[in-house]
């Protein structure tokens, strides 16, 4: 799926990522941090779109750290307060699944508090000790620590390449239908939607609409093609349906989009 982006403003909030070691990579985008710096600058707000990645958060507030886990099955709105201290693991789709047995859909559009109740994930235990030690160290340190953590799940799970995760990469590269792909790595209809479903969160439908849209942002940030012509490179139907489904996804129209993202690239 896309690489993970940093917003705008990065700079303001301190935000930093860390690419993983590369034998994390087939399961985990990046780790980032948002280092925490007072009451100086105003909280921000962005837009999160969903890729069929998922994000596990650790909140390092004066009182106890918070763990929590979220799927952006749609685009979401978070506030990111520049005072908080924050890092966060970003899984690949079906990431999380393979290094933590968690089930995407189960966490859909919000973050959920892990350890809260008798249900906790049996891994949990193991983080701990590596979050009361982000405490003691800066955010570029707990970084390490977290993919150190991560390696070490790894080599207690050793995972392999999953099949559902090669066709929702291959799904979301949007060079061959459908129906050719399921025959090339041996599914049926009714056993990818089931696996998909279970370890990466979607549909199939759901990552081709994730990978136009991606598609689509990229282009009206980085040409200068008019949006019908845009519509058709996507696989639209035509600019209406194209602005129908990016103003659902998005919230904004194409245009507004386009304008606001020039916008802040032109005042950087």
């Amino acid at each position: 799926m896309a690489l993970f982006i940093l917003p705008s403003n990065a700079a303001c909030l301190n935000l930093q990522q860390r690419l993983p070691d590369p034998r994390l990579r087939p399961w985990v985008q990046c780790l980032w941090s948002m280092a925490g710096q007072g009451s100086v600058v105003p909280p921000r707000t962005e837009k999160l779109y969903p890729d069929a990645g998922s994000s596990l958060t650790i909140r390092l507030a004066s009182s106890q750290p918070t763990i929590t886990f979220c799927f952006n099955k749609s685009t979401l709105l978070e506030t990111f307060n520049p005072s908080e201290t924050r890092l966060s693991i970003r899984f690949k789709a079906a990431g999380a699944y393979a290094l933590l047995g968690l089930e995407p859909q189960q966490f859909s559009d919000i973050h959920h508090s892990l350890g809260i109740d008798d249900d906790k994930p049996p891994w949990l235990d193991s983080l701990m000790p590596v979050v009361e030690r982000l405490y003691q160290v800066n955010t570029v340190e707990g970084l390490a620590l977290l993919e150190a953590w991560l390696m070490s799940r790894l080599e207690c799970q050793s995972p392999s390449n999953s099949r559902t995760q090669n066709l929702a990469y291959e799904i979301s590269r949007l060079q061959l239908p459908l129906q050719q792909l399921m025959a090339n790595m041996g599914f049926t209809r009714r056993t990818l939607e089931r696996k998909l479903k279970q370890e990466v969160g979607v549909s199939p439908g759901h990552l081709v609409g994730y990978a136009r849209m991606y598609n689509a942002r990229q282009l009206l940030t980085t040409s200068h093609l008019p949006l019908a012509e845009i519509a058709l490179q996507c696989g639209y139907f035509d600019q209406a349906h194209f602005s129908h489904a990016f103003h659902k996804f998005t919230y904004e129209t194409p245009a507004a989009y386009r304008k606001r993202k020039l916008s802040q690239i032109y005042k950087a």
